[in-house]
């Protein structure tokens, strides 16, 4: 990952924090995986790493009876799960944590099940691997998100993106190799569904985008920094659109309208220069009249 400026990391976090969720992901998703967590124990010791402002950490105490640590190395992120896990009368199960996850700081081998959504890569996946597997107790489980690539030839300026923010990024065949050469076994993988990208995280940091956007409308700095996520968020917009309009959901779609207040911004423009590579890297589609207004 590529190094930022202070000024950076803190318009950053004041438009990710805010969010139901800092990545994709959703609750069925969340109880889908622990499906897969057959021999789980009926009240799991559970680790959640990179947990952010913790939304995903909420949604394990509801779908277990376990006792959670949940550690982000970000301290604002953690008051605010504090706060909610106090609100929701959680404290006898939930421990919110200031802490590094490529160092937790947590006995060997004393949890159940290791949680972690779109963090593993910020340390290296193998290093997080190795990591999550000294930290579990025999038989075991480790769940977490990553992004991989599933389409050959990505538009240069998606892969742009992704380069900057992830390059070391792989293939399912990637990740697969290091999850067993780290010692563990596969049980199960599947690709996280278009609502889990869209309610919970675009959708919300499409508003709170617009709403940074009225906050800074003097400051240069801020303005030019929020264009920035602006231009990052329309690649992303861009590329999981591409994905949505192969689906046959999407197949009869002829407009895609991005609303939100992107009055003439980045992400229309972008969003129409990319309606020809969409058609080009997914075939058979139709979207025309991209609209960045509402």
């Amino acid at each position: 990952m590529n190094e930022h400026s202070p000024r950076f990391w803190e318009i950053f976090f004041e438009v990710y924090e805010s969010l139901p969720r800092q990545g994709p992901g959703n609750r069925a998703s969340a109880a889908k995986a622990l499906g897969l967590c057959r021999k789980l124990r009926e009240c799991p010791a559970i680790l959640d790493l990179g947990c952010g402002t913790g939304g995903q950490t909420l949604q394990l105490a509801e779908l277990t009876s376990g006792s959670i640590v949940a550690i982000d190395s970000h301290a604002p992120s953690i008051e605010r799960l504090q706060a909610a896990v106090m609100e929701r009368d959680l404290s006898q199960r939930v421990s919110a944590i200031a802490g590094d996850m490529a160092c937790p700081e947590q006995p060997p081998e004393s949890f159940d099940l290791i949680w972690s959504e779109g963090a593993l890569y910020s340390i290296g996946l193998r290093n997080a691997l190795h990591v999550c597997h000294g930290l579990l107790r025999p038989g075991g489980y480790l769940v977490f998100t990553d992004a991989i690539w599933r389409k050959e030839n990505a538009p240069p300026e998606v892969k742009a993106g992704f380069d900057q923010d992830y390059p070391t990024m792989g293939w399912l065949d990637d990740d697969v190799a290091a999850i067993r050469d780290c010692g563990f076994e596969l049980i199960g993988h599947f690709t996280l569904p278009d609502e889990a990208w869209w309610e919970d995280f675009y959708t919300p940091m499409e508003a709170r985008i617009a709403e940074l956007r009225g906050k800074y409308a003097d400051d240069v700095e801020a303005s030019a920094l929020i264009h920035s996520a602006i231009e990052e968020f329309a690649q992303e917009l861009a590329y999981v659109t591409g994905r949505f309009l192969k689906t046959k959901a999407w197949d009869k779609t002829e407009a895609i309208i991005v609303g939100g207040g992107f009055r003439q911004s980045r992400i229309g423009e972008f969003t129409r220069s990319h309606r020809r590579r969409v058609r080009r890297h997914a075939g058979g589609i139709i979207a025309s009249g991209l609209n960045p207004t509402l």
